[in-house]
């Protein structure tokens, strides 16, 4: 275990027991755990990490949301590392969606989600749809 997960999760623990598992000050945290998994390979507790992100914001908020759209390409960014390409991309096209009801078409969160869409059909083979 990293020191950052370490403290990840004694974090997580407190704001758990101080705020309560539906706060966005404990998404925060699963997010940056999600990180942290994500980027040592163990990408099932990523998911699980960008899962409850998404519960939380989607709860807190009425509508769209840049917290809902970040959550859901991150959920969709690691579901492709898993190989999980119609899962992933189901969470992309969501968060494409999301993205450019809320920023427009010409943004850089819609350009990335975009970017992330093409990797996954790109690395599917299919070249000529990314």
């Amino acid at each position: 275990m990293s020191d950052a997960e370490k403290w990840y999760l004694e974090a997580l623990r407190i704001l758990r027991l101080v705020l309560g598992e539906g706060h966005e000050a404990v998404a925060g945290v699963c997010g940056s755990l999600g990180e942290v998994y994500s980027s040592q390979g163990r990408l099932e507790e990523a998911v699980r990490m960008y899962k409850l992100v998404l519960r939380v914001f989607r709860s807190a908020s009425e509508g769209d949301s840049a917290m809902v759209a970040a959550g859901l390409c991150e959920l969709g960014t690691a579901l492709y590392r898993q190989g999980l390409y119609d899962r992933a991309m189901k969470r992309l096209e969501e968060a494409y969606e999301m993205s450019r009801r809320l920023y427009g078409d010409d943004h850089e969160q819609v350009a990335a989600v975009l970017n992330n869409m093409a990797q996954v059909l790109g690395d599917q083979g299919r070249v000529a749809e990314s």
